[in-house]
């Protein structure tokens, strides 16, 4: 069954409280408060199961498609990101000039990007 996104959200606050209260616990001690804040990472890592971990979901700006494994996000060489179904769309010839940007390009410099 599918969890609710709060439901995932609470309980993996439940397995990293522990550990998150537990270095708080020794940073307060040797005094190194001040070393972290909550711009930055966590110091530590924080282990949950595989069914809390997740990954963005890249949409195709182009053909507002998500992507797939058959159809893969691809970054043109201007930096742009497209799917590999658009990519083939706006291809004319051999050249491809990027939906976003004046540049034009070839469409085989474009580089799978994998999540």
């Amino acid at each position: 069954s599918i969890e609710s996104p709060l439901g995932v959200t609470v309980n993996a606050g439940c397995i990293a409280l522990p550990a998150l209260l537990n270095i708080k616990q020794v940073m307060q001690q040797r005094q190194v408060s001040g070393v972290w804040n909550a711009k930055d990472e966590l110091p530590i890592e924080i282990t949950l199961p595989p069914e809390m971990r997740f990954h963005s979901i890249f949409a195709c700006p182009i053909l507002r498609q998500q992507v797939s494994d058959g159809n893969p996000p691809m970054r043109l060489t201007c930096g742009h990101v497209i799917s590999r179904d658009a990519l083939a769309k706006l291809t004319t010839g051999h050249k491809l000039k990027c939906p976003y940007c004046p540049v034009e390009q070839i469409p085989t410099d474009a580089r799978t990007i994998f999540f």
